[in-house]
């Protein structure tokens, strides 16, 4: 049988693939699933320094199973009751699962990355894209306001009047739309993309895991906090790290000209 969801450790570097590609790696539950286990393994295994996220086949992850919904089949027996109001449950979990992840999360988007899988994108710390993806909330065509996080982080990504605008059109953006906007951090051409996304993934791999750690949540909380709260919030981490041996083993190697050896220590 298939693995809905492929993991591979190597070099700190926790290599995350959708893999339905028959469904463009659509949202069943495998791939809910092991997705929200993917990401949980990023953040409590100490050996997984970063997390890279791509799909299988032409498309980084096309959203929502639409003929289940369409059909009103959910993939198998009716949820209960308590499943169907547990403010926890449906994309929530997985939402949740991105913004509180340890480790930085590099999206590698392949092909589409529409509706629910837009969501997962905007969830990652950086996009990078191959020359032939396309992105967009299509959320509104189908009836709905917007899922997996979309409303919360893209206006902060691109902006307020930007992010409706793309919300309220459902419009598809090309890669290079993507990076027009600052959607998108970087993009490749197709046989490259990967080459490139785990160079980038192995540079923040080698780096001290404490700091990408601190600065993920620092940024993650800076939006709902005054600056004066955030001064303190910034330098009580500050002092933390200053007290770790990757602190003083980036200003030894610095003196001594040496490429540093960090150890998350």
């Amino acid at each position: 049988m298939t693995e809905s969801v492929i993991t591979e450790l190597e070099n700190g570097v926790l290599t995350v693939t959708l893999n339905e590609p028959d469904t463009m790696n659509s949202l069943t539950p495998g791939i809910s699933e092991g997705l929200e286990a993917a990401v949980q393994r990023a953040s409590d295994d100490e050996d997984v320094r970063v997390m890279l996220l791509t799909g299988t086949g032409r498309a980084f992850c096309a959203g929502a199973a639409v003929g289940s919904i369409a059909s009103g089949d959910r993939q198998g027996a009716k949820p209960s009751r308590k499943q169907r109001l547990d403010p926890h449950g449906g994309s929530a979990r997985n939402v949740a699962a991105f913004a509180n992840c340890d480790v930085p999360i590099i999206a590698a988007v392949n092909g589409a990355a529409v509706g629910a899988g837009f969501g997962i994108a905007t969830s990652c710390d950086i996009r990078l894209l191959g020359e032939s993806a396309r992105m967009g909330s299509i959320f509104i065509k189908r009836g709905l306001a917007s899922d997996y996080g979309v409303a919360y982080w893209l206006p902060r990504l691109v902006g307020t009047g930007r992010a409706l605008d793309i919300m309220y059109s459902g419009e598809l953006l090309n890669a290079e739309q993507c990076l027009a906007i600052g959607l998108a951090n970087k993009v490749f051409p197709d046989d490259q993309l990967m080459v490139e996304a785990r160079k980038y993934a192995q540079m923040i791999a080698d780096g001290p895991p404490l700091a990408y750690t601190i600065l993920r949540r620092m940024a993650g909380k800076a939006h709902d906090m005054t600056i004066t709260e955030f001064a303190e919030y910034e330098w009580a981490n500050q002092k933390l790290l200053l007290g770790s041996s990757d602190v003083k083993e980036g200003f030894t190697s610095f003196i001594e000209r040496r490429p540093a050896k960090f150890t998350g220590n």
